[in-house]
């Protein structure tokens, strides 16, 4: 009976074990299948969102990097909206930053047309901008900003000027000299209000042209002022001592008048030479361009002066090729230059020297050469000799000081250059270089 019962009994465990296990199975069978239904439903509805809000991320770190040609795709109501928001604002600030560019390039190109330099600072005196102008005028590179005003002009006049106007909000203008050559510039100095890094503005006008110009002007008027007394007062005593007396004596008489002559056509030559000279710079004098025979111009002009030489003791005589050279040029403007240089020679050349013009070709130019065995010009007085009213030696009288600007001048008018070569004793040479014809 006990056998029976065991027996019995381990049966229905058996069936109660299978049963249970069945149902395990079916239970993880559900799950698992839930679990893969899940998953899949995600996939299918999440990830297209995930992947249209990472889109979204990255079109917004682009527009935050200041890459604004980025776009956001979103065909999902929900994210659509904001892909077009996104995209709006790239557009925007695309444009915006666009405008901004071309404002900048448009005021770079402003101030770097400008003659006058500009700087602008911090509060610190750093600089934070430097137009072209400014790099030239300070002998410092574009790529200075950053450093302190005062490292880059070493000028404490200057650096003065920008603190007041960058710290106290002082607006000055002032007139100072600046660098070894002692320039003198006009410095506007105006603190700017909201500017950003940008607390004060300077600009600097280089007014040493204008005050050399200035210079040159009452030079000039001193210059004619005197010239023009020296003769007006030989004129005067003259006219006085015949008023005296004079004119009953016919021998003193006669001489005084001649004096009064000379003085006259000294006056008179003065006043056309200063007429010449304006019409020329000013490019009123009429220049009638043609092809010229630089030797057949040497040979004449030789032969013109060649009495007023022989009356001075001195051999004129001119070198020149047997083919023509040709130059582009008004012949008598050219030959009024050559004439101006051989009349020179003459002057400071003493009895028994030499005068020598002559005529040569090189490349594409032409070159006339006075050379003369005289006084010689002095090493610091040669850079002045073309100036108006400019005499090398003052003690050789009988010029006004014209004849080599007037020289000068029609070079410069046929686009041609003149340099002089000198040693004191040893004589001169005056070279004219012009274009072939």
């Amino acid at each position: 009976m006990a056998i029976v019962y065991v027996a019995v009994v381990g049966v229905v465990d058996l069936i109660v074990g299978l049963t249970i296990g069945h149902a395990a199975w079916q239970v993880a069978l559900a799950v698992g299948a839930s679990t893969v239904a899940v998953t899949l439903l995600t996939v299918v509805l999440v990830w297209p969102r995930l992947r249209q809000l990472e889109a979204a991320t990255n079109v917004a770190r682009a527009l935050a990097e200041g890459r604004f040609d980025e776009r956001a795709e979103g065909d999902d109501p929900q994210f659509g909206s904001l892909a077009a928001a996104l995209n709006a604002a790239g557009e925007r600030l695309g444009r915006m930053v666009d405008a901004l560019r071309l404002e900048r390039a448009q005021l770079e190109a402003l101030l770097n047309a400008s003659s006058d330099a500009t700087v602008a600072v911090d509060r610190g005196g750093a600089i934070v901008y430097m137009n072209e102008a400014a790099a030239q005028m300070f002998g410092a590179a574009r790529q200075e900003a950053g450093r302190a005003f005062i490292e880059v002009v070493r000028d404490h006049d200057l650096n003065a000027l920008l603190a007041a106007a960058a710290q106290r909000g002082e607006r000055s203008v002032r007139v100072v000299t600046y660098g070894p050559a002692q320039r003198w510039l006009q410095a506007t100095a105006v603190p700017i209000t909201g500017g950003g890094g940008w607390a004060a503005l300077a600009v600097f006008h280089d007014l040493t042209e204008v005050r050399r110009l200035d210079s040159v002007r009452r030079d000039f008027i001193s210059n004619v002022s005197h010239e023009l007394r020296t003769p007006l007062a030989g004129i005067r005593a003259a006219a006085e001592t015949l008023q005296e007396g004079a004119l009953r004596e016919p021998v003193a008489a006669a001489e005084f008048l001649g004096h009064i002559q000379r003085e006259a056509d000294r006056m008179t030559q003065l006043v056309e030479e200063l007429l010449e000279l304006s019409r020329i710079e000013s490019g009123a004098a009429p220049m009638r361009f043609a092809s010229v025979d630089a030797g057949a111009l040497v040979r004449d002009t030789v032969e013109r002066f060649t009495r007023q030489a022989e009356r001075a003791g001195i051999a004129l005589r001119a070198t020149v090729p047997d083919a023509p050279l040709h130059v582009a040029g008004d012949a008598e403007r050219l030959d009024q230059a050559l004439g101006n240089l051989v009349a020179n020679a003459i002057k400071f050349t003493l009895a028994g020297g030499e005068v020598e013009v002559t005529a040569a070709g090189t490349g594409g130019q032409i070159m006339l050469s006075v050379r003369d065995t005289g006084i010689g010009i002095e090493r610091e007085q040669q850079g002045r000799v073309f100036e108006r009213f400019y005499k090398a030696d003052q003690g050789r009288g009988g010029g006004t000081g014209l004849g080599l600007a007037i020289v000068k001048h029609i070079v410069l008018a046929h686009e041609g250059s003149v340099s002089v070569e000198s040693r004191p004793g040893h004589g001169s040479t005056f070279t004219m270089v012009l274009p072939r014809g």
